[in-house]
């Protein structure tokens, strides 16, 4: 009380002298500042609330002091008079010319900047001592609200000649507080493991060093508390409410104890529900939309979704603008609800025009046709997302946001806007790498996926490897059509000395050209079919099986082959590398055919699939199957020529054996192949530390390649013997290349089998 006294008389002193120095009433012609330094006269002036021309009195000297006190700027102003000139003499506080932030992590500098930036405490800003303890306290909020209770945060001011203070702020973040015990209360339908399995937040743990959640933060811990109500909710009980979230920090900071009381109420069933409103759906298609039951246990989420499908009904028809709103009845008496599903479809809209941003390098034209909306049209929020993520599925479109803009003057349109962002289409890529199968590796490569804006592409590449090389080019156009039909032209040269690949002991050499056209059905469904001339020459080794003098003296060891396939391919993934859901599958039949001389005829028929489906948070189940049949026909008497056989084990296979080494040997144990081929994986995906460009799972493979008909050295198939592994595999998207590394143990191994349990793969391209 005695300070507020002693600032207070201070301030009459000062007031009463200021006073003292004004006269009376007089004619304001003009206004002076004196003593400032950086800050504008103007800016002075428009805190002043008089002007040039207006009647000074007492009144308004009391007024602009108060004015310029408030603004923070002034640690002194004092008012005075030169004729008709109103002169205000300040003493200005320093301008902050330079503020530095040190020690931080948890928080990034951008972050503590804009911070600062709020509190007018940054670069620029007028200094105000007063505030460096709120500025002090705020910081130390942030961290506060992340569980770092042991943060510190000391801020030092440095005066400059200029009239400038320097700002140093030094942070100390501590250690996180970790979670010690949380508590509920008042829990008895569910039991409290139960019920604190639904939380990310858990007391420290033995794998709490790996996923953190032991580190509370207030963030985190609403969410938990929502977790908690929609669990409830869910399950029936509508009067769940949370009384009181404590959290108590131990004496040391580094503890929390979090004791969260409930109230749960009853549970509650569906009696029933209706639908009010106008609606341009039919009676069968809202309760199609609706997979609510009569003495179900009532679900928010299921009452939820059932409004959001009769929204996207009503938006595939053009009403984007419909309100749905389940208004529940509820009966305490016997504890059900009675759910009104009530309609205001609105008006329908229509698609004004349709419009691209931040499309730099690519034609609007070349996205425009991956676009199922089309302009004067209905506006349907189905084709709004089908055309999003066909976007998505270029190669060269990383990202894509769909918006929609109201045209003014109108209320049934509305403009569309795709905002992309577009990734690097061209590649220049060479590199050195290495694979247990392939050895050392070379490859370089040109390639550019939207070529001059046009969505085509063109590949260049080389690759040598100690088993193989190749040299090919490719050009595509994915509207070789209007229609949407792609063509693919391909040339390429292969020399490939399968003995270094684990196989039998003979090299072979090829060069063709192929066509190939992609026919896009609807929006998951192609359909390709193509052509292709094949040369190869066959040389055996210094040393060959039995097998392979047999094949040479029958059908001698050059061969011409004329290739006719076709296929079908429904894309159903989500994305490209790494996906987390949906199915890839890929059917492909090819037949060869006489092209003059000695030829080659055989066909293939192989089915791939590869599936994913999340499980729970992060967690993704993948099942991956690749079947392949293959045999020769005419004048190979259904043999296949053994050059072409299907072959199975090491990465990308069934990892934890060698590679190519399953399956039938010839007469010397050495792997053949087979035209036979059945290989699968089960994987469960989880999440780690590392980020998206790192993926870590546990699999599961079996598979073996068998052939047919039986002779001495094959066994046929036996599905029996089919081998399998298990283990865990890491793939990292590095900036260059992509790059497995598998961990993998054989089970039920024969003795011919060659095993090896770590494979890895560097140098991919990605």
């Amino acid at each position: 009380m005695t300070i507020k006294k002693i600032i207070l008389f201070v301030l009459t002193i000062v007031f009463c002298s200021v006073l003292y120095a004004v006269p009376g009433d007089f004619l304001i012609n003009h206004i002076r500042i004196d003593g400032l330094q950086g800050l504008s006269q103007e800016t002075v002036l428009s805190y002043i609330p008089v002007k040039a021309g207006d009647q000074f009195n007492m009144q308004q000297s009391r007024e602009i002091i108060a004015a310029l006190y408030k603004t923070g700027f002034f640690d002194d102003v004092r008012l005075s008079h030169d004729g008709t000139t109103l002169v205000v003499a300040v003493v200005q506080r320093p301008i902050i010319g330079q503020v530095t932030i040190t020690g931080n992590s948890a928080i990034s500098t951008k972050q503590f900047i804009e911070a600062l930036k709020k509190l007018h405490f940054y670069e620029g800003d007028v200094f105000n001592p007063s505030a460096l303890e709120q500025v002090k306290d705020s910081l130390e909020g942030e961290y506060f609200s992340l569980g770092k209770y042991n943060a510190q945060v000391d801020i030092t001011t440095t005066p400059q000649p200029d009239h400038r203070v320097f700002i140093a702020v030094a942070i100390s973040e501590g250690q996180a507080t970790k979670i010690k015990k949380i508590k509920i209360i008042g829990n008895n339908a569910f039991s409290e493991t139960e019920l604190l399995n639904q939380f990310k937040l858990t007391p420290s743990g033995l794998f709490t060093f790996y996923s953190h959640n032991d580190q509370y933060s207030r963030e985190k811990l609403v969410a938990d508390l929502e977790t908690l109500r929609s669990y409830y909710m869910n399950r029936g009980y509508i009067k769940f409410n949370i009384e009181t979230s404590q959290v108590s920090i131990s004496p040391d900071r580094k503890q929390v104890y979090i004791t969260i009381r409930i109230t749960e109420g009853g549970q509650y069933t569906v009696s029933g529900y209706t639908f009010t409103g106008h609606s341009v759906l039919t009676n069968a298609q809202l309760n199609q939309a609706v997979l609510l039951k009569k003495g179900q246990i009532f679900s928010r989420q299921d009452v939820l979704e059932a409004s959001k499908r009769i929204s996207q009904l009503l938006g595939n028809k053009g009403y984007s603008n419909a309100n749905v709103e389940a208004i529940p009845r509820i009966d305490d008496l016997h504890h059900t609800i009675f759910l009104n599903f009530n309609i205001i479809p609105g008006s329908r809209v229509y698609v004004h025009h349709i419009t691209f941003s931040e499309n730099y390098r690519t034609n609007d034209d070349v996205l425009r046709r991956e676009v199922q909306q089309v302009e004067g049209g209905v506006l349907s929020t189905q084709k709004l997302e089908d055309s999003k993520r066909s976007l998505l599925l270029l190669p060269y479109i990383s990202q894509a946001d769909v918006t929609t803009q109201p045209v003014p003057g109108s209320s049934d349109q509305v403009d569309v806007n795709y905002k992309v962002a577009e990734s690097p289409s061209a590649e220049l890529q060479g590199g050195v790498g290495y694979s247990v199968l392939n050895k050392l590796m070379f490859n370089a490569s040109v390639q550019q996926r939207n070529l001059f804006g046009t969505g085509n592409s063109l590949n260049l590449s080389f690759m040598y490897s100690r088993p193989s090389t190749e040299l090919s080019v490719n050009y595509y156009n994915p509207y070789y059509t209007a229609s949407g039909i792609g063509r693919t032209i391909s040339a390429y040269t292969t020399h490939s000395n399968s003995e270094e690949a684990n196989i039998a002991d003979y090299v072979t050499n090829d060069y063709g050209l192929s066509v190939g056209y992609n026919w896009p059905v609807s929006l998951n469904n192609s359909l390709q079919f193509g052509y292709g001339y094949e040369n190869t020459m066959l040389q055996l080794g210094n040393n060959p099986s039995v097998e392979l003098l047999r094949f040479t003296n029958q059908h001698h060891r050059k061969f011409n082959e004329f290739d006719l396939n076709s296929g079908w391919t429904y894309q159903g993934l989500d994305r490209y590398l790494f996906p987390t859901e949906g199915m890839l599958q890929t059917l492909n039949v090819m037949a060869s055919a006489p092209a003059g001389g000695q030829t080659l005829e055989y066909y293939t028929l192989e089915d791939t699939v590869n599936f994913y489906h999340p499980i729970y948070q992060d967690y993704i189940g993948n099942l991956k199957f690749d079947l392949g049949y293959a045999n020769g026909y005419g004048n190979y008497g259904g043999k296949l020529p053994f050059f072409k056989n299907f072959f199975a084990g090491g990465i990308g296979s069934v990892r934890g054996y060698e590679g190519n080494t399953i399956g039938p040997l010839d007469s010397q144990n050495n792997p053949l192949g087979g035209n036979i081929k059945a290989v699968g994986t089960q994987a469960l995906i989880f999440p780690n530390p590392f980020g998206d460009t790192v993926r870590t799972s546990i699999f599961m493979d079996e598979g073996d390649v068998f052939s047919t008909p039986k002779e001495n050295h094959q066994d046929g198939i036996k599905l029996n013997e089919l081998r399998y592994s298990t283990g865990v595999e890491v793939d990292w998207r590095s900036p260059l290349a992509l790059l497995n590394f598998s961990l993998a143990t054989p089970i039920r191994e024969r003795d011919s089998d060659q095993s090896e349990y770590f494979q890895f793969n560097i140098g991919s391209s990605l």
